[in-house]
């Protein structure tokens, strides 16, 4: 990987300016305000990772693949258990994508009849149609449940109190969001966790409650490792908030919640060759036979061990730290608007990376077509209530965020 010139150290001052260089395809004449939690823009150390293998799958693509693809896909769940605080490899499958990890997980489930899925009427589109579908496919039920009354007010007691409270006998799984797509809000996965972990002290194996959790908007700027989070499987992509290859994500589970699901993809791990030999498929599950197989962008999947050592060179706590500075910028603005309503909690511990609001007397669509006529990148929450977003991350400058706020103070009738 190409060297920086960035802070390998956690809480010391980061040249942000550095940061944003890194980024030297990123168009600027623009404020990027809705790349980061969309698709990410690649700095250069992880675009000269993509080139390099993609150079070399080019000069010899069977060779480098057979050489090296088992290689390739351990190096990359080395560094997700290094940036996840995970002692076992093992437990992390490779995805393409959040969506793909959601599919694979609800689909792999062992759910039954009689059974339920219990989530949020809030979760995205993704989780809630994998969910239906699980539904559909094995008799079992889903019920969606009223997270928080009013977001100007909701609490982390609230949250977890409506949530924990809907739990039934039959309730087999609870899939919930860290940060949501639609409003930035944060969900407290730690206490949702630890309030499941009492439930499950007085259920068999079988029947224990599994917390599955949409992590796209936190990964990348929160702070807490898989075991502080307490969940059982963690999904992401990692083309959004860490800035990795496009078209890149992976599960993060319990070695106990792997015995839970079954692989609905074959994967192309050592557990190919095992079943070729004449083999059966091997009792114990983990992340290996849980990655999809097939020919992936090897070359990006290749190059995600780069990513991460690319963002722990700034520091995860120095990104989450910035994130935040810039998110309570922006926020404090809009808020000061009379014609603007903020729809994200101020509080760093319910909100994360995802500012939404709304101008009064303007559609939603028009205010992110007005704004980006105005050079300012917004997008529009794709839900039943939607909102316009900013979302300023890494490479925004307070110089952006001052322009962005002046552009949509213009948008006062």
């Amino acid at each position: 990987m190409a060297t920086t010139t960035l802070d390998r150290t956690t809480q010391t001052a980061v040249d942000w300016n550095a940061v944003r260089a890194q980024f030297d395809r990123l168009d600027t004449s623009i404020i990027q305000l809705g790349t980061s939690q969309f698709f990410a823009s690649h700095p250069r150390p992880v675009r000269e990772a993509i080139e390099k293998h993609q150079r070399e799958l080019d000069a010899s693509p069977a060779l480098y693949i057979l050489d090296h693809e088992q290689e390739y896909a351990q190096n990359a769940r080395k560094a997700v258990a290094r940036y996840m605080g995970m002692d076992k490899q093992d437990d992390i499958a490779l995805t393409d994508s959040t969506t793909m990890g959601l599919g694979t997980i609800y689909t792999g489930l062992n759910i039954q009849k009689g059974q339920e899925i219990l989530t949020s009427e809030q979760n995205y589109y993704c989780q809630q149609e994998a969910i239906k579908r699980a539904s559909e496919r094995t008799g079992a039920t889903f019920r969606e449940v009223k997270y928080y009354d009013n977001i100007h007010e909701v609490t982390i007691d609230e949250m977890v109190h409506n949530l924990i409270k809907e739990v039934r006998d039959n309730t087999r799984v609870i899939g919930t969001t860290w940060v949501h797509s639609s409003t930035g809000l944060k969900s407290p996965i730690p206490q949702i966790a630890r309030e499941l972990a009492k439930i499950n002290k007085h259920r068999d194996e079988e029947n224990k409650v599994l917390l599955v959790v949409d992590a796209v908007h936190g990964f990348g700027i929160e702070l807490e490792t898989f075991d502080e989070l307490g969940c059982d499987f963690f999904i992401t992509g990692t083309h959004k908030w860490l800035y990795g290859p496009r078209g890149t994500g992976f599960v993060a589970a319990k070695t106990s919640a792997w015995q839970h699901v079954k692989p609905v993809i074959p994967s192309f791990s050592e557990v190919m060759y095992h079943i070729i030999k004449g083999n059966q498929q091997p009792e114990h599950v983990n992340g290996h036979h849980m990655s999809p197989g097939g020919f992936h962008t090897m070359e990006h999947h290749f190059a995600l061990p780069d990513a991460f050592e690319w963002v722990e060179s700034i520091g995860k706590q120095n990104i989450y730290n910035r994130v935040h500075e810039l998110n309570r910028l922006t926020k404090e603005g809009l808020a000061s608007m009379p014609h603007v309503t903020l729809y994200t909690p101020m509080d760093d511990e319910l909100s994360a990376g995802i500012i939404s609001f709304r101008v009064d007397g303007m559609s939603v669509q028009d205010t992110v077509k007005r704004l980006r006529e105005l050079k300012v990148v917004s997008t529009e929450a794709p839900y039943k209530e939607t909102y316009a977003r900013f979302t300023p991350g890494i490479y925004n400058t307070e110089e952006e965020i001052a322009r962005a706020l002046d552009a949509v103070q213009s948008l006062k009738h």
